[in-house]
């Protein structure tokens, strides 16, 4: 067991290398264990959390590079709009527009959910 939880040293050792690999398959490979034996262990609610806490650790990680330098992303992509080549304005301008428009729709769709909580709210 482990000193910080009470997962095996196998069961710890496994974990990076199952976040690490493209699916359970090469992790299991990858880890050297069974898919037998993983799918036994994520019925282990301690084995679960620690692999749920490491892969939202690393979400956390990635998601904060790409908040650090979405200025950037944005400013190279709309900066492609004065390109000469008309392929890539044009493609440029489709991907920002479907940016936009995502980005419209996740808005109205939060403000119709709050409404509808709302009068669930009032209902109760």
């Amino acid at each position: 067991m482990t000193e910080e939880t009470n997962l095996t040293t196998k069961q710890a050792k496994a974990i990076p290398e199952l976040l690490a690999a493209p699916n359970y398959e090469k992790g299991c490979k990858a880890a050297k264990i069974s898919k037998t034996t993983l799918y036994t262990w994520l019925k282990e609610p301690e084995f679960k959390g620690e692999l749920d806490r490491q892969r939202s650790e690393i979400f956390e990680a990635a998601f904060g590079m790409i908040a650090a330098n979405i200025e950037k992303a944005v400013t190279t992509l709309v900066g492609l709009l004065d390109t000469s080549d008309d392929r890539v304005k044009r493609l440029t301008a489709n991907d920002i527009i479907s940016h936009f428009l995502k980005r419209r729709e996740l808005v109205d769709l939060e403000e119709r959910i709050e409404r509808i909580e709302e009068q669930i709210e009032k209902s109760r």
